[in-house]
């Protein structure tokens, strides 16, 4: 059978317009913009550019209604150069009170859509203390805690005390672990301020082992901690890393001095252990790391009977004015006080 072709165009059928002649077909007629790509024959279609044209007019009345407006810029801009150059021809400009009417138009700065500034803030850190309850760690952790951060304090309490931060007890901010850094710990924290170890000769030396794996072990515990959640790393060092030193003052490329069989060598030795493992984290692991060689220090919450010169001396005094006073006392009617002062 043959298959009849349907014709569905507005005029007469082709074929039977053929007999008739050529002139009764008439082509179908080209798509208009055919030589654009298709995507562009989309977007200029139905009016589209149109409605664009007006969406973006609409976008930018809201923008200028929105905005501050010229005069008071320019009203700023004028109270800035004003400043400036009365700054900078008069020489006790900076004595001088501004007028009145040039500080109102200052103040009216506003910021669209009530948004804050960048700076004004800054964020609260998340910072672990090691040793935080001793002499110098609970000075750090006032410090850390008065500038906004949430402060985490681990310590044995081996010489540390627990009065030295008990009026932290009640801030949410803080909070204290009572752990050895010998064993391994887990936290999440930005920070990690290494302080653990004693530090005086009196405490080292009543056991050489626990300190200086206090020094080794800690440290490393404490290096992993911070390369696991990248963390940066500040170990307090000593200045006994110079031993008996040969040079005077000592420098940070001097190397130092130091006997690594004699009876200080634990906390020596094991300091300088320390600085070589924060120094191999940091080349190693890319790990964040300061390292703060401390000397001697004094102050507030400091133990009086430590050993070290600044606190022999001050338990020294007291003694001496207690002598005095007992002697005062027993003997202030025989006038015996000339003759000891």
């Amino acid at each position: 059978m043959a298959s009849e072709l349907t014709y569905r165009g507005g005029g007469a059928s082709p074929v039977a317009g053929a007999g008739a002649g050529a002139g009764g077909y008439s082509a179908k007629p080209s798509k208009p913009l055919a030589w654009l790509p298709r995507a562009a024959r989309y977007a200029a279609a139905e009016h589209r550019p149109v409605f664009a044209l007006a969406g973006m007019l609409i976008a930018a009345a809201v923008i200028c209604i929105a905005s501050p407006s010229a005069p008071s810029s320019s009203a700023a801009a004028a109270v800035s150069s004003y400043s400036s150059s009365s700054s900078t021809n008069n020489p006790l400009a900076r004595f001088s009170v501004e007028p009145a009417h040039h500080r109102d138009l200052a103040s009216t700065r506003h910021f669209v859509g009530g948004k804050v500034p960048l700076g004004l803030k800054r964020k609260a850190l998340r910072v672990l203390v090691t040793g935080g309850a001793g002499f110098v760690g609970s000075h750090l952790v006032d410090r850390l805690l008065e500038r906004g951060d949430s402060v985490i304090v681990v310590d044995n309490l081996f010489t540390g005390r627990k009065d030295n931060v008990v009026h932290h007890f009640a801030n949410p901010n803080f909070e204290m672990i009572r752990h050895d850094v010998v064993e391994p710990i887990l936290l999440e924290v930005d920070q990690i301020y290494h302080l653990a170890c004693p530090a005086s000769p009196v405490h080292y030396k009543y056991n050489p082992v626990k300190t200086i794996k206090t020094n080794v072990v800690g440290t490393l515990n404490m290096l992993g901690l911070a390369k696991r959640i990248n963390a940066r790393f500040l170990l307090t060092s000593t200045s006994e890393v110079y031993g008996d030193p040969l040079q005077h003052p000592q420098v940070e490329t001097y190397w130092g001095n130091v006997n690594p069989i004699g009876v200080r060598s634990c906390y020596d030795e094991g300091k300088r252990t320390a600085e070589t493992l924060t120094m191999d984290y940091h080349r190693g692991a890319n790990l964040q790391v300061r390292i703060a060689r401390i000397f001697n220090t004094y102050g507030p919450r400091m133990c009086i009977d430590d050993g070290r010169v600044v606190s022999n001396f001050v338990a020294q005094v007291n003694m001496h004015i207690i002598v005095v006073l007992l002697l005062y006392k027993l003997y202030r009617p025989r006038g015996i006080l000339q003759l000891v002062l």
